[in-house]
């Protein structure tokens, strides 16, 4: 961001998600990005939860800020670092399905042109939301360090094991024999699909674009950025009104 100067969008909702406007290059673009580590879980005052999950409130905000570029016709840049979505009972009382469909709905029916970088993990449904290559964005980079990967390797070696395995993923069984070979087979599973998370094999079977440097990570989005501003037809900032700082504001404070 020019200047490190970046005004994020409805701060204080959905934290697991970042999302907001900065100039690159001069140029306005939209940034939607994964915060790391715990987060205040809004549903229990006294808990927290991990971030780099997307969850109902970061869904929603995360979506109508997609619309809201688009609507204006800002390139957006997806930045992942995710590992999917929020599971479990509670997750479905909430109608995540439903949020998460919408978010798909949203970038698979914008114009504006969008950017993905895959800055580390890549992971399950959470990386075809967030405008993964099967949602055609125009470019996706990954970065020497990313992990792309329908189910991470773990969680692939305990679905594949999972009758063999209690509540806690520990196996069942007490024969040394059973246990040693299904320990092996669970890492055979696990070490194949870590392979396959590297980059460049990605980049091999054209699942990425691109392998960038994260130095060069901010050159690429400035060429990218005013490739954009650079097209015909629909590609205009019909209101840039919206972006103005104290529009911003009310965005940000309410």
């Amino acid at each position: 961001c020019d200047q490190s100067l970046f005004c994020e969008v409805l701060p204080s909702v959905g934290r697991e998600m970042i999302c907001g406007i900065a100039r690159v290059g001069g140029l306005y673009a939209g940034f939607v990005l994964n915060r790391q580590g715990l987060i205040d879980d809004p549903e229990a005052s006294d808990e927290q939860r991990p971030a780099g999950i997307l969850y109902r409130q970061g869904i929603a905000k995360i979506s109508a800020f997609s619309r809201a570029c688009n609507s204006d016709g800002i390139p957006l840049i997806w930045l992942q670092d995710i590992s999917g979505f929020d599971i479990g009972a509670e997750a479905e009382r909430h109608g995540l399905l439903a949020y998460g469909s919408n978010l798909i709905y949203t970038n698979s029916t914008n114009e504006t042109p969008m950017f993905t970088v895959l800055l580390r993990k890549a992971s399950g449904a959470g990386y075809y939301a967030m405008a993964g290559m099967p949602y055609d964005p125009v470019l996706q980079l990954s970065t020497p360090i990313s992990r792309l990967s329908v189910m991470e390797g773990r969680t692939l070696a305990i679905a594949s094991y999972n009758s063999k395995l209690d509540d806690n993923f520990e196996i069942v069984t007490t024969d040394p024999k059973e246990r040693a070979q299904i320990e092996k087979r669970m890492r055979e599973v696990e070490a194949r699909i870590e392979a396959d998370m590297d980059p460049y094999v990605a980049a091999r079977q054209l699942d990425t674009d691109e392998i960038v440097r994260l130095d060069e990570l901010r050159d690429w989005l400035k060429v990218l950025v005013e490739m954009s501003y650079q097209g015909v037809g629909y590609r205009r900032v019909k209101n840039p009104r919206i972006w103005t700082m104290h529009d911003l504001d009310v965005l940000v404070n309410g």
